[in-house]
């Protein structure tokens, strides 16, 4: 394959670099930080989030076996002990049904906005900026939403070590400049852009130093633009990619099978933490379970098979890639409305089949269950970075 790419595509995908970073706030005079490689392979987090809540017959049905939410010995599956009803067991290949765990997290709230603020911050930083700093790399863009522009209610978090959250909302850029597909007629020479952009650094070291808030965007598009075109070209075959996720060559993120195919392209330009989140989840009313089920069958199965069976199964010697999917918070009863708990349902090669999630027939948790910072314990262990930004994990048992 030819070391160039679409002229384009490279502008399209230094604008979305830019401008993904607006409302960043950069520390200091440190606009970028170095992420060190901070794992033995490439690494990636990609979480799902069911915005409005996940039932937890999706991380632990058992509880409820004939009780409640619809629940039978019929219409769950048991992968070592982690029992999930099988509209979401039909989702995961068998290749890696043994490194599925259910990660608890009592974080005691039961209204969406406080629920979607805790589970991804630290204190008062981002948690997956800094987990996505944590891990290093060389990926251009370390932290990616796929589909929109924020995290869980409208939060723009602060960059982390010059790691920011970058919006991806159409996946052609990506495609062209990222994931190195064959080049446009229009093409342009990757050293001599890379070039290109570091002379334009240096000319505008002296202005943004004067205005680093104003500022911020234009260094940051620089340096994603930059890193990009002087990574080397990938061999990947758009058309199979597109075969695989049903994309029919669209390229807008705008469905959860676009974003599981964007999530995708991410992973394989290296970004560190990725988030797909999918609306809808606040199933008031739900107890029998069977609008979940058919949510959980009608959206979200196939595209994330797809992606589990490239990602995880299909490529465990060449990455370390978790997949962690959870909600604001589990559906209580009898009427399916907002439980103070919840639980992750995580899947990858550095896990074992184990659970801290389990619920009671009232879908209460131990009331020694972490929480929400056990959580991102738990994912920095998972990851294996060598220093943790968040500390001891307090759920070892899930580990392999």
């Amino acid at each position: 394959m030819k070391n160039n790419f679409s002229r384009r595509g490279f502008l399209k995908m230094a604008g979305i670099a830019a401008g993904a970073a607006v409302g960043s706030r950069f520390p200091g005079n440190s606009f970028f930080g170095t992420a060190h490689a901070a794992t033995a392979e490439p690494t990636s987090v990609v979480v799902v989030y069911l915005d409005g809540g996940i039932n937890a017959i999706f991380t632990g049905a058992d509880a409820f076996t004939n009780q409640s939410f619809g629940v039978t010995g019929n219409n769950v599956t048991n992968m070592g002990g982690v029992i999930i009803d099988n509209a979401l067991a039909n989702a995961i290949p068998a290749g890696i049904r043994n490194r599925v765990a259910s990660v608890g997290i009592r974080h005691g709230t039961t209204d969406h906005g406080n629920a979607q603020r805790s589970l991804f911050m630290a204190g008062n930083q981002s948690a997956p900026l800094m987990l996505a700093n944590a891990i290093g790399g060389g990926g251009a863009i370390k932290a990616a939403v796929v589909g929109d522009t924020t995290l869980p209610n409208g939060q723009r978090p602060a960059a982390i070590g010059g790691v920011s959250l970058q919006p991806i909302q159409d996946m052609r850029a990506t495609i062209d400049a990222v994931a190195g597909a064959v080049a446009a007629a229009n093409v342009a020479d990757r050293t001599g852009t890379a070039k290109g952009i570091q002379a334009s650094q240096k000319m505008s070291a002296s202005a943004i130093a004067k205005h680093a808030s104003s500022l911020a965007t234009v260094q940051t598009g620089l340096q994603s633009a930059y890193d990009t075109v002087n990574k080397p070209v990938q061999p990947f075959n758009v058309a199979e990619f597109n075969t695989a996720y049903g994309l029919n060559n669209a390229t807008a993120v705008n469905n959860f099978r676009a974003q599981m195919a964007a999530a995708e392209l991410m992973v394989r330009s290296g970004s560190n933490f990725v988030i797909a989140q999918d609306g809808g989840w606040d199933t008031h009313g739900d107890t029998t379970g069977n609008n979940v089920r058919n949510m959980v069958t009608q959206r979200i199965q196939a595209p994330l098979r797809t992606f589990l069976t490239r990602m995880v199964e299909g490529a465990m010697a060449e990455r370390n890639v978790i997949v962690a999917i959870f909600g604001d918070f589990h559906r209580s009863l009898p009427g399916s409305d907002h439980q103070g708990n919840v639980a992750s349902l995580v899947i990858g090669k550095t896990l074992r089949n184990a659970t801290t999630g389990r619920t009671d027939g009232n879908v209460g948790v131990a009331p020694t269950t972490p929480g929400v910072m056990g959580f991102w314990q738990f994912l920095g262990a998972a990851t294996k970075v060598d220093v943790s930004p968040f500390g001891q994990n307090p759920h070892p048992t899930l580990l392999a």
